[in-house]
């Protein structure tokens, strides 16, 4: 009988802290005699998300335990951690509201002399919640329901504080008007669709959106979604919410036929809840092709805390959703301590970093460092990154430098309403697809008309083209960096890219450089003669000591026109060579370079300048395959004053 005294003692302890668990106090409150008074005090930590998201899990527990007997040494009384970080403490009612109040407030004040690193109790602060002399003839339950919701008080008042619940408690009756509210809103319409811009931060173009609710109330104007999802989430109202915002940004795409921003992918929040249901992406899909709308532009956002409670299950949705061509997405991804051991089996197509990972963690140089590495390993596993909450310029030099280019946040917009957002869109979308053509037929402007070369150095003249009509740049050749032309970095702004480009070269020289492209890690060199006889294309990584690959093709020989085409896919880490419409080289597994530095024509740092012409030079800011590499030379050769080589 002893042991199995002891067995139950300790079934009813916490295992981290010592304090009795939420099992134990259900024990001691069901063996309270029933004339009894009680109050009861509901404790939950600010922000204790944050530090296990930064510090890790380990430095989580062990604030735990150091809260705990903080909570211990000022109570004195019966404290239960109910699990995670919300604590419970019961006392007897001889204890008068001053003492309560009185405690509370020590406490609070405590929270920043505990023995603890003192950059994590910058971050953290308590929110109490606490009801007063409760009959024990009430199920436990119900007392704990009055101190959560004085708590939740508490934390919306601004955290760091103590709110005693009065039976007609602010919250109780705004969260029952907005239960009583909320189905008629939502078939009145009264819930609307604002999208917030995703923006290219090197090229300041829109890239995409994320859709947010806004409950646009009759009377009380626009409420912020603070103000109702946390107790959707608990009611489960969340889930008719989400497809209704599904719904309706399948509807708006539908009328973006035509638009510079058709085609934009739409980003939408959705519950845990939906991803229990198989059917999810087939309904997903049904709505999506009522409308008239690609999977493929719709991306499912899911929080990272859904991983990590349920990562197998949540992983078989996610390769599901991308099945039937759907972006999938983690939000809220921390520092990558959280769910970093996730990220290996996580076929997700982007990760959005926290907008309070970043705003706590860049004020650091290790905050620095961690970011830096969490981008680089996420890139590194194809998945693109968004930065969630830029509002400053530093921040957008910090984060492209970390190799990120895409952000959301109050800098380029807040959440717009539709007609808000489409005008935004109209201004800053381009296809992000975009080519750019320099001709190099008398000038060095893109036939666009958005970008400009530059020229360094002299002797350039324009000559006979590859058509009657037409002219190509003359290269005069010189030392390192003599004698080029530069183009904007920004019209290379993707990982994926092809180059296309006519070369007549006039004289040869080792490894000299038609076209270089320098990247921060390295760079990206088209080479009309490599080893003799031989041209290439010569990828440096130079994060590797063995990091070169060539892409070796036929050669050129002096005098003669060749149309040299370079893909590359930074998916499935290919580069493939071709001259003249025809495959001459192809490396697989070479490491991405990204965000261009600088593109020269006609040389590079190391070896003499080009000596020779280049006309039709065409940036594409993705990679193309076989078919349309071939079908463009043909487009050129068929041509009837094209001259032929």
């Amino acid at each position: 009988m002893e042991n199995k005294s002891n067995s139950q003692n300790l079934a009813s302890l916490d295992y981290l802290t010592g304090l009795v668990n939420r099992r134990g106090i259900y024990e001691y409150y069901s063996n309270l005699d029933k004339d009894k008074h009680i109050h009861a005090m509901f404790i939950d930590i600010d922000n204790f998300k944050r530090v296990n998201d930064i510090y890790g899990h380990s430095i989580g527990d062990k604030l735990l335990v150091c809260i705990s007997q903080l909570i211990s040494e000022h109570t004195n009384s019966f404290a239960a951690r109910m699990g995670g970080d919300e604590y419970v403490v019961l006392f007897d009612a001889h204890h008068s509201e001053e003492a309560i109040v009185d405690i509370s407030e020590k406490m609070l004040a405590g929270m920043q002399n505990i023995n603890f690193r003192k950059d994590i109790l910058s971050l953290v602060s308590l929110s109490i919640g606490i009801v007063m002399n409760q009959s024990v003839t009430q199920q436990l339950d119900d007392i704990l329901a009055k101190c959560d919701a004085a708590m939740y008080q508490a934390k919306y008042d601004g955290k760091n504080r103590y709110t005693i619940y009065k039976e007609y408690d602010k919250t109780i009756e705004i969260n029952r008007n907005i239960e009583l509210e909320m189905e008629d809103a939502l078939k009145n319409g009264e819930f609307q669709v604002y999208f917030q811009p995703k923006v290219n931060m090197i090229t300041s173009d829109l890239y995409g959106a994320e859709a947010l609710s806004r409950w646009v109330h009759p009377v009380d104007g626009v409420r912020p979604p603070m103000a109702y999802i946390p107790l959707f989430e608990k009611n489960g109202f969340i889930s008719k919410l989400d497809m209704h915002v599904y719904e309706e940004v399948c509807r708006i795409k539908s009328t973006w036929v035509g638009k510079t921003y058709e085609h934009i992918p739409v980003s939408v929040n959705m519950s845990r809840l939906h991803l229990y249901d198989r059917l999810f992406p087939e309904t997903l899909l049904k709505i999506a092709y009522a409308h008239g709308i690609s999977p493929k532009e719709l991306e499912i956002e899911i929080t990272e805390s859904v991983f990590i409670k349920d990562s197998t299950e949540m992983i078989l949705m996610v390769n599901r959703l991308r099945k039937y061509g759907f972006l999938v997405s983690i939000d809220d991804f921390g520092s990558g301590f959280s769910a970093l051991n996730l990220l290996k089996d996580l076929p997700v197509d982007t990760i959005k970093l926290d907008r309070e990972f970043l705003h706590v963690s860049s004020n650091t140089v290790r905050g620095k460092k961690v970011i830096r590495n969490v981008i680089s390993m996420c890139r590194d596993l194809k998945m693109d990154v968004v930065t969630e909450g830029i509002e400053t310029k530093e921040q957008i030099d910090f984060i492209t430098s970390c190799g990120c280019p895409i952000a959301q946040g109050y800098f380029y917009s807040p959440p717009l309403p539709v007609k808000e957002f489409e005008d935004f869109a109209e201004e800053y979308s381009k296809n992000p697809h975009l080519s750019h053509n320099f001709r190099l037929n008398g000038s060095l402007a893109s036939e666009d008309g958005l970008f400009e070369g530059q020229f360094v150095g002299e002797g350039f003249e324009y000559r006979q083209g590859i058509f009657k009509e037409s002219k190509a740049l003359y290269f005069p050749g010189g030392a390192f960096e003599e004698n080029n032309v530069l183009l904007p970095e920004t019209v290379l702004v993707n990982d994926s890219f092809t180059i296309s480009m006519w070369l007549k070269p006039e004289a040869l020289h080792s490894w000299t450089c038609a076209a270089y492209i320098k990247y921060e890690t390295g760079f990206c060199a088209i080479v009309p003669q490599a080893w003799e006889g031989v041209s290439s294309t010569r990828v440096r990584d130079s994060r590797d000591i063995n990091g070169w690959y060539d892409a070796s093709g036929a050669p050129l020989q002096v005098g003669a026109w060749y149309h040299y085409v370079v893909t590359y896919n930074a998916k499935n880490e290919t580069l493939i060579a071709f001259i003249n419409g025809e495959v001459v080289g192809i490396v697989e597994n070479v490491p991405t370079n990204r965000y261009a530095k600088q593109i020269r024509l006609g040389g590079d740092p190391y070896q003499p300048s080009y000596q020779g012409c280049i006309t039709e030079i065409v940036i594409y800011n993705e990679a193309k395959d076989y078919d349309f590499v071939h079908e463009l030379h043909r487009r050129y050769t068929d041509r009837e004053n094209f001259l032929g080589f």
